[in-house]
């Protein structure tokens, strides 16, 4: 028997949700155990939400900082504001995530197939847009955090960063960090 384009397509996009599903409860059973994780146990982590960060329009910048809190000199303070930050807003922030790249790979699907209309797949679109509103102000939340506790010499560390990091070194050009910073 022949498979057609759109069955391909199909299980294509549900390979690709399935390998995310469980990446992606993987990356939750290690942040929701009892025990705080290590550095080494967050970075681990951190590596694989990456894989998620096409979910959101706004980078992901606390496993940046995190990672390079030696360089931005941060202090015992703002590190353990970022974890609390951490804590309090990860989980949801990675199950949003996981919901938007699901509902992405079932639009698609779904747009392929001759049953649904076009109001329909507004519907859907409105509800991916609504997790995505809800994904960014979860992120703002952690802007906000960066924002306000950061010193001159912090943000200039962390433009200096930014320059140096694949994902974010794209930005750079369109952004002047010192112009942009608030005022303390």
């Amino acid at each position: 028997m022949q498979t057609t384009h759109l069955e391909n397509t199909t299980m294509k996009y549900l390979g690709i949700f399935i390998a995310l599903f469980f990446l992606v409860t993987a990356v939750q059973a290690s942040h929701n155990s009892d025990h705080p994780l290590s550095s080494d146990d967050w970075n681990g982590v951190m590596e694989k939400v990456t894989l998620l960060e096409g979910a959101g329009l706004m980078p992901t910048l606390l496993p940046v900082i995190l990672s390079n809190r030696d360089a931005l000199q941060l202090t015992d303070e703002q590190v353990n504001a970022f974890r609390a930050w951490r804590k309090n807003n990860y989980t949801r922030m990675v199950d949003v995530m996981n919901d938007i790249i699901g509902k992405t790979v079932e639009f698609r699907v779904d747009s392929l197939r001759p049953g649904i209309t076009g109001d329909q797949l507004l519907a859907f679109q409105s509800e991916i847009q609504a997790l995505q509103i809800e994904l960014l102000k979860i992120k703002l939340s952690c802007r906000e955090l960066i924002m306000t506790t950061f010193t001159d010499e912090q943000w200039d560390n962390f433009a200096f960063i930014i320059s140096d990091n694949p994902r974010l070194a794209s930005l750079m050009p369109q952004m002047d960090v010192k112009e942009s910073k608030p005022v303390n």
